[in-house]
């Protein structure tokens, strides 16, 4: 499962992020993007050290063309990171219910011995993150139909950049406190093979960290001729540990 490998290799370099709420949150779509922007923690951040450690809890559904499950993949890794270096170990992992960790961790070690350890791309950034805020054109869309008290802020790319990683979707924000609660978009710049790629986070408030992210969701389809895929995949992310916990 090339097609998988590549996106389970995506969902493993998925970092937390932090959010910081705020007593008197922005009321135009620039300025809530920017103030979104100053108050996360990224990739950037967690390599830094700011996060020291994390548990991943992956599942990964490979579909017919009907949408029934196939094959399964669950994986359990317990990340940590420290001097920006990141290591991985895994707890468990099961493939169509048999157990796999040894193999798992057999193969792991051999691709970090080749430096393949850490994804080929990232395309889980956020629009509003300050070294992407400017590729995107954001705009309030009005509340959500379902929570009125959570504002919509859509974005895109902007019409005159040509930058990688930008994306079209949508935030879920509480205006009031200025934290993120679900991000839904489509990279413009697809993976290898990709024809389609969905991804949706969404985040919870953690004690003396902030609003953080808890489960990642991508729904992928792509392939070449006859070999098509159709991958749903989920991340679960716990036991964060922020830097200097004692």
């Amino acid at each position: 499962m090339p097609r998988a490998l590549t996106l389970v290799s995506l969902l493993l370099s998925s970092l937390p992020v932090q959010l910081q709420g705020g007593p008197t949150p922005p009321v135009d779509a620039e300025g809530l993007a920017r103030r979104l922007g100053e108050t996360t923690w990224g990739m950037e951040e967690l390599f830094a050290g700011k996060v020291e450690e994390m548990t991943i809890t992956l599942r990964v559904e490979e579909l017919d063309r009907d949408g029934n499950v196939k094959h399964t993949q669950e994986r359990v890794d317990r990340v940590s990171v420290k001097d920006g270096q990141q290591h991985r170990e895994i707890l468990q992992a099961r493939k169509d219910g048999q157990d796999t960790t040894e193999a798992q961790r057999k193969d792991l070690q051999e691709r970090q011995r080749k430096g393949q350890g850490r994804a080929e791309f990232n395309s889980v950034n956020l629009p509003f993150a300050a070294s992407h805020l400017a590729r995107h054109r954001f705009w309030l869309a009005g509340p959500d139909p379902k929570d009125p008290q959570r504002l919509r802020l859509r974005f895109e790319p902007r019409t005159d950049t040509k930058a990688p990683s930008v994306h079209k979707g949508e935030a879920l924000v509480d205006p009031g406190t200025g934290q993120l609660l679900r991000l839904s978009y489509s990279p413009t710049e697809l993976p290898n093979m990709a024809d389609r790629v969905d991804v949706r986070m969404d985040f919870r408030s953690q004690p003396g960290a902030g609003q953080v992210l808890d489960t990642l969701h991508v729904d992928a389809e792509g392939g070449i001729l006859f070999y098509r895929k159709h991958l749903r995949i989920t991340a679960r992310y716990s036991d964060l540990v922020p830097a200097g916990t004692p």
